[in-house]
Protein backbone atom coordinates (compact mmCIF):
# COMPACT_ATOMS: atom_id res chain seq x y z
CA UNK A 1 0.00 0.00 0.00
CA UNK A 2 2.95 2.38 0.74
CA UNK A 3 4.45 2.16 -2.40
CA UNK A 4 1.24 2.76 -4.54
CA UNK A 5 0.64 5.65 -2.51
CA UNK A 6 4.25 7.12 -2.93
CA UNK A 7 3.66 5.86 -6.69
CA UNK A 8 0.21 7.82 -7.28
CA UNK A 9 1.73 10.88 -5.76
CA UNK A 10 5.12 10.71 -7.68
CA UNK A 11 2.79 10.48 -10.95
CA UNK A 12 0.28 13.12 -9.82
CA UNK A 13 3.44 15.65 -9.47
CA UNK A 14 4.97 14.80 -12.49
CA UNK A 15 1.62 14.75 -14.46
CA UNK A 16 1.47 18.49 -12.70
CA UNK A 17 5.06 19.28 -13.85
CA UNK A 18 4.60 18.56 -17.27
CA UNK A 19 1.32 19.76 -17.56
CA UNK A 20 2.30 23.29 -16.38
CA UNK A 21 5.24 22.95 -18.61
CA UNK A 22 3.22 22.34 -21.62
CA UNK A 23 0.86 25.26 -20.71
CA UNK A 24 3.47 27.85 -20.61
CA UNK A 25 5.29 26.80 -23.60
CA UNK A 26 1.53 27.13 -25.44
CA UNK A 27 1.17 30.80 -23.28
CA UNK A 28 4.49 32.33 -23.50
CA UNK A 29 5.63 30.66 -27.25
CA UNK A 30 7.19 33.92 -28.35
CA UNK A 31 8.83 34.24 -25.59
CA UNK A 32 12.59 33.57 -24.85
CA UNK A 33 13.26 30.18 -22.55
CA UNK A 34 16.20 31.90 -20.48
CA UNK A 35 15.69 35.72 -20.16
CA UNK A 36 19.08 37.69 -20.16
CA UNK A 37 18.85 38.43 -16.12
CA UNK A 38 18.80 35.04 -15.98
CA UNK A 39 21.63 33.85 -18.09
CA UNK A 40 23.67 36.84 -16.07
CA UNK A 41 22.61 35.41 -13.06
CA UNK A 42 23.68 31.70 -13.89
CA UNK A 43 26.97 33.21 -15.49
CA UNK A 44 27.96 35.07 -12.68
CA UNK A 45 27.49 32.23 -9.98
CA UNK A 46 29.41 29.16 -10.88
CA UNK A 47 28.19 26.77 -8.56
CA UNK A 48 25.01 26.85 -10.45
CA UNK A 49 25.38 23.89 -12.47
CA UNK A 50 27.47 21.88 -10.64
CA UNK A 51 24.40 21.72 -7.80
CA UNK A 52 22.02 21.17 -10.83
CA UNK A 53 23.84 18.32 -11.51
CA UNK A 54 24.13 16.90 -7.71
CA UNK A 55 20.84 17.35 -7.50
CA UNK A 56 19.77 15.51 -10.42
CA UNK A 57 22.07 12.80 -9.31
CA UNK A 58 20.68 12.40 -5.87
CA UNK A 59 16.91 12.21 -7.28
CA UNK A 60 18.35 9.81 -10.18
CA UNK A 61 19.94 7.53 -7.39
CA UNK A 62 16.84 7.42 -4.95
CA UNK A 63 14.44 6.60 -8.07
CA UNK A 64 17.34 3.88 -8.75
CA UNK A 65 17.40 2.49 -4.85
CA UNK A 66 13.65 2.59 -4.82
CA UNK A 67 13.20 1.14 -8.20
CA UNK A 68 15.68 -2.09 -6.98
CA UNK A 69 13.52 -2.49 -3.77
CA UNK A 70 10.66 -2.91 -6.14
CA UNK A 71 12.25 -6.28 -7.46
CA UNK A 72 13.51 -7.61 -4.01
CA UNK A 73 10.86 -10.01 -3.20
CA UNK A 74 11.40 -11.52 0.68
CA UNK A 75 10.61 -15.14 1.80
CA UNK A 76 9.35 -15.78 4.73
CA UNK A 77 10.95 -18.31 6.39
CA UNK A 78 8.38 -18.38 9.51
CA UNK A 79 5.00 -18.83 9.26
CA UNK A 80 2.47 -17.83 11.95
CA UNK A 81 -0.53 -20.68 12.34
CA UNK A 82 -3.94 -18.49 13.00
CA UNK A 83 -4.25 -15.12 13.54
CA UNK A 84 -0.45 -13.27 13.70
CA UNK A 85 -1.48 -10.54 15.49
CA UNK A 86 -2.80 -12.72 18.71
CA UNK A 87 0.62 -14.33 19.30
CA UNK A 88 -0.12 -17.65 17.42
CA UNK A 89 2.36 -20.21 17.31
CA UNK A 90 4.75 -20.36 14.09
CA UNK A 91 5.84 -22.58 12.23
CA UNK A 92 8.87 -23.36 9.83
CA UNK A 93 7.76 -22.52 6.17
CA UNK A 94 9.31 -25.59 4.29
CA UNK A 95 6.41 -27.22 6.33
CA UNK A 96 4.07 -25.67 3.92
CA UNK A 97 5.69 -25.31 1.39
CA UNK A 98 5.93 -29.26 1.66
CA UNK A 99 2.57 -29.88 2.19
CA UNK A 100 1.29 -27.74 -1.16
CA UNK A 101 4.11 -29.55 -3.34
CA UNK A 102 2.78 -33.42 -1.72
CA UNK A 103 -0.85 -32.32 -2.61
CA UNK A 104 -0.12 -30.92 -5.97
CA UNK A 105 2.63 -33.67 -7.64
CA UNK A 106 0.21 -36.12 -7.31
CA UNK A 107 -2.41 -34.70 -9.14
CA UNK A 108 -2.15 -36.18 -12.82
CA UNK A 109 0.27 -34.29 -15.86
CA UNK A 110 2.09 -32.16 -13.33
CA UNK A 111 5.73 -32.53 -13.80
CA UNK A 112 7.17 -30.64 -10.94
CA UNK A 113 6.13 -28.13 -8.27
CA UNK A 114 8.13 -25.21 -7.04
CA UNK A 115 5.73 -22.97 -4.23
CA UNK A 116 7.68 -20.16 -2.63
CA UNK A 117 6.24 -18.40 0.52
CA UNK A 118 6.96 -14.60 0.55
CA UNK A 119 5.08 -11.48 2.01
CA UNK A 120 4.55 -11.03 5.88
CA UNK A 121 3.60 -12.68 9.26
CA UNK A 122 0.43 -10.75 8.30
CA UNK A 123 0.14 -10.91 4.82
CA UNK A 124 1.19 -14.30 3.40
CA UNK A 125 1.73 -15.08 -0.09
CA UNK A 126 2.16 -18.44 -1.77
CA UNK A 127 3.39 -18.71 -5.42
CA UNK A 128 2.94 -22.58 -6.82
CA UNK A 129 5.12 -22.93 -10.34
CA UNK A 130 3.61 -25.77 -11.79
CA UNK A 131 5.63 -27.64 -14.59
CA UNK A 132 2.89 -29.71 -16.05
CA UNK A 133 2.52 -32.17 -19.15
CA UNK A 134 1.51 -30.20 -22.48
CA UNK A 135 -1.80 -32.50 -22.61
CA UNK A 136 -2.84 -31.63 -18.93
CA UNK A 137 -6.05 -29.95 -18.37
CA UNK A 138 -4.89 -26.53 -16.65
CA UNK A 139 -8.30 -25.68 -15.93
CA UNK A 140 -9.05 -28.44 -14.05
CA UNK A 141 -5.32 -28.14 -12.63
CA UNK A 142 -6.67 -25.04 -11.30
CA UNK A 143 -9.25 -25.57 -9.89
CA UNK A 144 -7.74 -28.54 -7.63
CA UNK A 145 -4.99 -26.46 -6.94
CA UNK A 146 -7.07 -23.67 -6.02
CA UNK A 147 -10.05 -25.56 -3.78
CA UNK A 148 -8.14 -28.65 -3.09
CA UNK A 149 -4.70 -27.98 -1.83
CA UNK A 150 -5.08 -24.46 -0.90
CA UNK A 151 -8.46 -24.97 0.97
CA UNK A 152 -6.60 -27.73 2.76
CA UNK A 153 -3.29 -25.45 3.42
CA UNK A 154 -5.33 -22.57 4.87
CA UNK A 155 -7.69 -24.66 7.02
CA UNK A 156 -4.61 -26.39 8.39
CA UNK A 157 -2.69 -23.57 8.99
CA UNK A 158 -5.83 -21.58 10.28
CA UNK A 159 -4.94 -18.76 7.49
CA UNK A 160 -8.29 -17.73 5.33
CA UNK A 161 -6.12 -14.97 4.51
CA UNK A 162 -3.55 -16.91 2.55
CA UNK A 163 -3.85 -16.39 -1.27
CA UNK A 164 -1.61 -17.01 -3.82
CA UNK A 165 -0.51 -17.32 -7.35
CA UNK A 166 -0.31 -20.34 -9.54
CA UNK A 167 2.22 -20.11 -12.81
CA UNK A 168 1.59 -22.86 -14.70
CA UNK A 169 4.57 -23.88 -17.15
CA UNK A 170 3.61 -26.36 -20.22
CA UNK A 171 6.38 -28.20 -22.28
CA UNK A 172 5.60 -27.24 -24.99
CA UNK A 173 7.34 -24.24 -27.76
CA UNK A 174 4.02 -22.59 -29.08
CA UNK A 175 2.39 -22.14 -25.45
CA UNK A 176 3.54 -19.45 -22.98
CA UNK A 177 2.87 -19.55 -19.35
CA UNK A 178 -0.24 -19.06 -18.22
CA UNK A 179 -1.21 -17.31 -14.46
CA UNK A 180 -4.27 -17.87 -12.43
CA UNK A 181 -5.14 -16.09 -9.13
CA UNK A 182 -5.95 -18.49 -6.21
Amino acid sequence: MFNRVWLALTGLVLLGGGGATLAAGVLWASRPLVTAATSRWVAAHSWFWPAVAGGSLAVAMLGSVWLAAQWRCRTLRRLAMGDARAGATRLAARVAIRAIVADVTSYPGVRRVRPRLSGSARRPAMRVRVMCDADADLGELAWRIRDDAMTRLRTTLGRADLGGVIDFRVKRDDLDGERRVV
